[in-house]
Order: structure tokens, then sequence, then C-alpha cells
């Protein structure tokens, strides 16, 4: 039986969390709430000691579950539900933990969806050679609109839309270079489009039978997206999926910024084959100006408030690159060879 895990990896805003609610819904697929804990603990790895000694098994395993976000998850997990005795490296711990959730269920299969890790495919991938990987894009100038209205996130459209074609670019460059079966691309437009199509693609690729139950991912929504069911970030997960979800900068977004976003983001939407909007405006230059200096009060004030993460758009400044790890994943191919597990 594969063990292997399926990454659904978007960046925020791009539908992550209705395509996790859907493989969800698979007999066999089980997904929890968002982990947020795979990157601090692959970059303190060294420090966790011997774990072929039981006390430190059990330690770490502790700690992982005492974890925020696995505090969210829909089934309470206890170290007597995990095998410790295979917990032998923070990869098999790991594993182990999202084998012990998916039994709950009565699954075989596991998954993992955190927008965090958009941009550290490199990372999963030395963590678990065998993973496969879902990469669910959505056009930037919807998931720009989307995440300035959120509490987190850059608050102007200039940043928002910049650092989803760095980002995007970014993860499409890392995840193009894992061998064709263990990397699938997936738009946004599509899956909401034409749903039984798509996810009869995506169950193709994982290896299992289609189930008409992932398109009624809505009957069990409420209890996976921890209590968010009936806010604005997530509200509309408790209905099906609407094709008017998909472009709507073509209904909201000014021909002004629609020629901004074409200037910073116009070569990954082409990639993408997303439709160029307007590209050019006489009053261009005065909305990119205004968005700058939104994004300079934005980014001043998120530098004073609170503490600065390279992954995070909102604490990046201008021109800034989303993870200071890039650098060290340039330096070889993404590919089992050249990053080795550690």
């Amino acid at each position: 039986m594969s063990t292997a895990p399926i990454f659904i990896i978007g960046l925020n805003r791009s539908g992550t969390t209705l395509l996790r609610l859907m493989l969800d819904a698979h007999s066999r697929i089980a997904i929890p709430n968002e982990s947020h804990f795979f990157i601090r603990y692959y970059e303190r790895r060294a420090a966790l000691g011997d774990l072929g000694e039981p006390e430190r098994r059990l330690a770490l395993v502790q700690e992982i579950l005492a974890e925020r976000y696995v505090q969210l998850w829909d089934r309470k997990l206890t170290p007597s539900d995990i095998d410790l005795d295979r917990c032998t490296s923070l990869e098999e711990t790991i594993r182990q933990l999202y084998l012990a959730y998916a039994r709950t269920f009565g699954k075989d299969l596991w998954g993992d969806k955190t927008p965090e890790y958009a941009t550290e495919a490199h990372i999963l991938n030395r963590l678990f050679p065998d993973a496969r990987f879902i990469h669910l894009i959505r056009d930037g100038r919807d998931v720009a609109l989307s995440i300035i209205q959120q509490k987190w996130g850059p608050n102007d459209f200039v940043t928002a839309v910049r650092s989803w074609a760095e980002d995007v670019t970014w993860t499409r460059k890392m995840l193009g270079m894992l061998p064709a079966d263990r990397c699938v691309e997936l738009r946004f437009e599509d899956l909401v489009a034409q749903p039984e199509a798509e996810l009869r693609r995506l169950t193709d690729f994982i290896g299992v039978e289609f189930e008409e139950k992932m398109l009624q991912y809505s009957e069990g929504a409420e209890t996976k997206v921890g209590g968010n069911i009936r806010t604005p970030i997530h509200g509309h997960l408790s209905d099906r999926p609407l094709a008017t979800q998909a472009l709507k900068w073509m209904r909201t977004l000014s021909a002004a910024d629609q020629a901004v976003a074409h200037e910073l983001a116009g070569r990954a939407l082409a990639d993408l084959g997303y439709p160029p909007g307007v590209t050019g405006h006489p009053f261009r230059i005065l909305r990119k100006g205004y968005h700058r200096v939104r994004e300079g009060v934005a980014w001043r004030w998120k530098r004073h408030g609170r503490a600065r993460s390279p992954n995070n758009a909102s604490s990046r400044r201008p021109g800034e690159t989303p993870s200071a790890r890039r650098g060290e994943a340039q330096s070889g191919r993404l590919g089992e060879a050249s990053l080795p597990r550690e």
C-alpha cells in the first residue's frame, strides 16, 4: 500500500480549500485542515536529536500534536493513535501522523493543503521524494482582488499582483523539474467550470477511482474548515462551485488597473493562458503611482506592526523575493538526485 503524500500546492485565495474538500470527500483520501509546521520543523531537524530513542520520538509527536493548527483539525489525535516505532525521522513522523488521521476515517491515503508551502515545493520534495503535487493556479488579478480584502496579506493591488506573478512563476519552475507522473497543474477556472472532468483527471493522476460524492463536498464542509464556513473567507464553500467565481476581475477591475496588472504580471498570465485584458491605458502610470504610495504606507505599517516573514507578501519590502531559500534551491534541480533526503 502506498503511503505517498498528495500535496495541494497553491497560493492564498487560489481555491485550495475548495479542492481540498473535494478530494477529502473521496472514500480513500484524507486531507485535514492546514498544518503550518512542516518547514519550521525541517529547518530545526538537526536539533530534534536521535529519533532512534523512544523518548525523543514521543516528545516530537507530542510537540507536533500541540501545534496550533493541528489542534484545529476535525480529529483530535493522541500519541497512542500513532505508530511511534516508525517515527524514526522527521518525515516518517509526519507521515505516521497523517496516516493516523486518515485511519480515523477508514481511509488509507493522505494529503496536505497549506498555502504557506506554495513556494517551498523543494523542501516538501526533500522530505517526501515519493510525494505527488497538484498545483492549483488562479488568475492573479482575481487573487489580488481577493487577498487585499483579507485582514492578512498585502493591502494594495500592486503588491498582491506582483507577488502572485513572482510566486506562481517560482512554483511552476520548481515543480516543472519533477517527473511528469509526480505533478499535475490545474486552473481554478477550469475546476469551477467543469468540476467533474477536472476531478476525474486528478483521480487518474492519484490512481484512484472517481467518486460522485466528491461533487457533494459541501455536505461536510463546516466541520472541515475550522468553523469558518459562514465567514467571508470561506462562505462560498457551503454551495456547489459556480463559474461566476472565476475571472471576477473582468467585471470589477478598472481599465487602468488592468493595464497595471498587465505590466506587472502579463508574462505569467500569458504563460498560463489567461486573457490579457486591457494592456495599455493613459492613466496607467498614475494608477501605478497611487498603488506604490499605498504599498509603501502598508509596508511600513506592517513592518512596525508585526514580525516580517520572507514568505508573507504583506511583510516583504517592495520588490523583495518571496523566499530566502530560493538561492539554495536554484543551485540544483528539484528531483531526487539533486535534492536528496536529509
